[in-house]
């Protein structure tokens, strides 16, 4: 059985990095209502690269085909992030939740790392099997949710949350 959950200290900058995420998505906007996107890796033949990631698993190629990094981001903040990971990523997002929304309850067929850009202590995690309730703090460290469990998210909060989710094939124990 894996953790349901853990963190990884990586000493991000949490001004700095909503500063980046900010800039980054005023030139790329978020697609979708309530559960908003942005892809940050893409498939090496991508024709819409900002936002073919962005789909949901069903309807796109496997999460382990994104895993080419926007040259754009390679001297940004965002790019150190990346730079400072203990694993590979694939197929990492911009994922956002606006105020009072909610995903319907899934299971993902990979686990992810989050790293909360914005969020409040009204946005969480709410596992069904098993049960809990997390928060992911915009702390500037790295949390590993295993979101193969039937889960849902929700934004309870005035404000949008804003995580950076990087996919993995990597296993806690």
């Amino acid at each position: 059985m894996t953790v349901l959950t853990s963190r990884t200290v990586l000493d991000i900058d949490p001004v700095r990095l909503r500063e980046s995420v900010a800039s980054l998505l005023e030139k790329h906007p978020l697609v979708f209502e309530g559960t908003r996107q942005l892809a940050l890796q893409h498939r090496s033949a991508a024709t819409d690269p900002w936002y073919e990631g962005c789909q949901r698993q069903s309807l796109i190629s496997s999460d382990s085909d994104f895993t080419e990094v926007h040259a754009e981001l390679r001297d940004t903040y965002l790019g150190e992030v990346f730079d400072r990971l203990p694993f590979k990523p694939i197929r990492t997002r911009i994922m956002a939740l606006d105020p009072k929304h909610c995903y319907s309850v899934h299971r993902d067929l990979t686990p992810r790392y989050h790293l909360a850009v914005t969020t409040s202590e009204h946005a969480r995690f709410v596992f069904i099997e098993p049960d809990k309730v997390v928060n992911v703090p915009a702390d500037g460290n790295l949390y590993y949710v295993d979101t193969r469990h039937l889960h849902s998210a929700f934004n309870g909060g005035d404000e949008m949350r804003i995580h950076v989710v990087f996919g993995t094939d990597d296993e806690q124990s």
